[in-house]
């Protein structure tokens, strides 16, 4: 566990200082959302740290990580993004920007620089390719099921494409806490399984609130 007091950051638990050849570092931005690799997520910049960090990323075509911050904690395991769209740049340097979820990691160290937390990462080996394909299969019909149920108006040739778990979240409103779990889980199999009773869920209680339930594709 992490928690920010102030300027001070204290670590709870055996996060540890260490630096060896698979750490990188990664400007972090701490916000009460949560971010999944291949997501499409539009956010609204103020904060003259982050308006900086932005155009330091967009000058030099580099990610960031967010990581999901909660009160004064902050989770360890996050993801980074990379700047797929610039909305709207203001007068004043905030920026309305649509960012893509990239890859998952881990906080092995932290330290401030200019006002920005920084993250030394290790960035996770996914191995989507070692998933069980029946099982997978299974809940990619179930999925395309709940489109159909749904009258979802989804490119149907894109969604027989999926081939990983998390193009099944690309699409769904999922409430950030369960998200973070989601994104905490460690292999692909634990993740198809989460899939799988989550679908379970929408089916049994959402029959009605397909709105509150499939984003919109204006964001591509």
């Amino acid at each position: 566990m992490i928690v920010l007091i102030g300027e001070t950051i204290m670590i709870i638990g055996n996060l540890r200082n260490v630096m060896n050849k698979n750490l990188f570092k990664i400007n972090l931005f701490p916000i009460n959302i949560s971010v999944l690799p291949y997501e499409l997520v539009p956010l609204h910049i103020f904060e003259d740290r982050y308006k900086r960090m932005i155009s330091d990323s967009l000058k030099n075509n580099e990610q960031f990580g967010i990581i999901y911050k909660e009160k004064n904690e902050i989770k360890d395991i996050g993801c980074s993004v990379f700047i797929k769209k610039v909305f709207q740049k203001y007068d004043d340097g905030k920026y309305d920007i649509l960012v893509e979820g990239k890859q998952r990691f881990k906080i092995k160290s932290l330290f401030k620089d200019n006002d920005l937390l920084v993250g030394e990462v290790e960035f996770f080996d996914e191995f989507y390719d070692k998933v069980d394909r029946y099982k997978f299969d299974k809940v990619l019909d179930k999925y395309l099921k709940l489109l159909l149920t749904f009258n979802i108006k989804h490119d149907i040739q894109s969604e027989l494409e999926k081939d990983r778990s998390f193009d099944f979240t690309k699409n769904i409103f999922i409430p950030n806490d369960i998200k973070q779990e989601f994104l905490e889980l460690e292999d692909e199999l634990d993740r198809i399984t989460f899939i799988d009773i989550f679908l379970d869920s929408v089916i049994k209680n959402a029959k009605n609130k397909k709105n509150e339930i499939f984003k919109s594709k204006n964001l591509n």
